[in-house]
């Protein structure tokens, strides 16, 4: 492992990536500010027979943060990526395992992934408009107060018959 762990440093050394590994050494984190900088770190990563595990996301108001989690070797390689414009290029070409991650991505962020293979939906029907994941409502404001009101009726008679 000591050698994969020289061969990471000078992987991202060379690109000029702010990294660190865990204390037990079996995760590196490193921040990536260039999309193009992505695609460069996963060709490298594919010659070294790495795996992507999974790419997650969170949303920061109007930003976005990914983390590409590639396993190499039994060491956690997580590359996290700060965007701006809703966009990132597709990995997939190069790790066929990133291809559903990629496409929930574009579906429930709205995230465009650039130059991927098959960007059809997985999950939503093509005929609802793509920012409906993007609305919300609140249970309250969904169910009327009477609504709520009477199931809690029955409940309640329910329990007093289930009692007697």
């Amino acid at each position: 492992m000591k050698s994969l762990h020289v061969k990471l440093n000078e992987v991202t050394k060379s690109l000029a990536l702010r990294c660190h590994f865990e204390p037990n050494g079996d995760s590196l984190w490193c921040d990536i500010a260039d999309k193009n900088l992505l695609l460069q770190l996963a060709e490298i990563l594919k010659t070294m027979n790495a795996r992507v595990c999974m790419i997650t996301a969170y949303e920061k108001g109007d930003e976005h943060e990914l983390v590409y989690h590639f396993d190499l070797d039994g060491v956690m390689l997580n590359l996290k990526l700060h965007i701006t414009d809703k966009s990132v290029p597709s990995i997939t070409p190069l790790f066929k395992s990133a291809d559903w991650t990629e496409r929930e991505l574009s579906e429930i962020y709205g995230i465009a992934i650039l130059n991927h293979p098959n960007p059809k939906r997985l999950f939503l029907d093509e005929s609802i408009k793509e920012s409906v994941l993007e609305e919300y409502y609140s249970l309250s404001s969904a169910m009327s107060g009477k609504v709520s009101q009477e199931l809690w009726s029955k409940v309640k008679a329910e329990e007093g018959v289930n009692r007697g």
